[in-house]
């Protein structure tokens, strides 16, 4: 899979299986009134770190994403918002506390922007990444400094005008399975393989074991995201969030 999402309606949250990944897109520009409903959806810690932040949209943004994410797990699990309890690794990866509910429902959430993923399944390591393509980054610079020998020869082969692309899709892919992984500063990002080709499916050509799956896409024109899980091939579905209710796209 690679290339833009076609979004089509459904009529309610839909089931997840354990054969399935689903993904939700959610647009982190609200309105004044669904801010503050989302907002009572959080902690008192988290809104204690959405009033450090200087800027008024970057605040808004943390509260929309964090509200929308107890919302959609809420939904999964038939609980109240409030009632989720989500804890952080060393890593700082969050998960749902293991007294908060008899399943193990594991998610992992990226936003860039106005864009942010949700990405869910049940007994899975899951990690997703979304970035927007800049070139204002001196992007050639970074891929020095993490990107393994074979990935900077296959981003110099590319031609000039897909390089930055090239750059953008090999960064989503990694850190996403740096996310999944849990472990993200034990795993020098050189030291495994992705592939960048723009068009290309996404998949790992070195340094990753066999229980690893990789899914890439553009979530809208220059947001390419990437999605990495473990255990066998799974069907990804991908959703976002309507006006009154659920939308889906397979």
């Amino acid at each position: 899979m690679f290339g833009p999402v076609k979004w089509t309606c459904v009529p309610a949250c839909p089931g997840l299986q354990f054969n399935e990944i689903h993904v939700w897109l959610s647009k982190l520009s609200v309105s004044a009134s669904a801010l503050s409903l989302l907002r009572e959806c959080l902690t008192a810690e988290e809104k204690e770190r959405a009033a450090r932040f200087h800027l008024d949209r970057d605040r808004n943004r943390f509260v929309a994403a964090r509200g929308t994410l107890r919302n959609i797990l809420a939904q999964y699990l038939g609980q109240g918002p409030l009632q989720l309890q989500i804890s952080y690794g060393a890593e700082g990866k969050p998960a749902l506390a293991l007294d908060s509910t008899g399943k193990s429902l594991s998610f992992n959430l990226s936003h860039s922007e106005d864009i942010a993923l949700l990405a869910l399944g049940w007994d899975r390591n899951i990690g997703i990444d979304v970035e927007r393509i800049r070139t204002d980054i001196e992007y050639e610079d970074i891929a020095r400094s993490h990107f393994s020998t074979g990935e900077l020869m296959s981003l110099r082969a590319l031609p000039p005008q897909d390089r930055v692309e090239g750059f953008f899709l090999a960064w989503t892919r990694k850190e996403a399975y740096l996310k999944a992984r849990g472990n993200g500063l034990q795993v020098p990002l050189d030291s495994f393989d992705v592939n960048l080709k723009p068009g290309e499916p996404a998949r790992f050509v070195r340094g990753v074991d066999s229980q690893w799956q990789i899914v890439g896409w553009l979530v809208e024109l220059g947001y390419p995201a990437a999605l990495v899980y473990d255990g066998t091939p799974s069907h990804v579905r991908f959703f976002t969030l309507a006006r009154n209710g659920f939308s889906d796209a397979d």
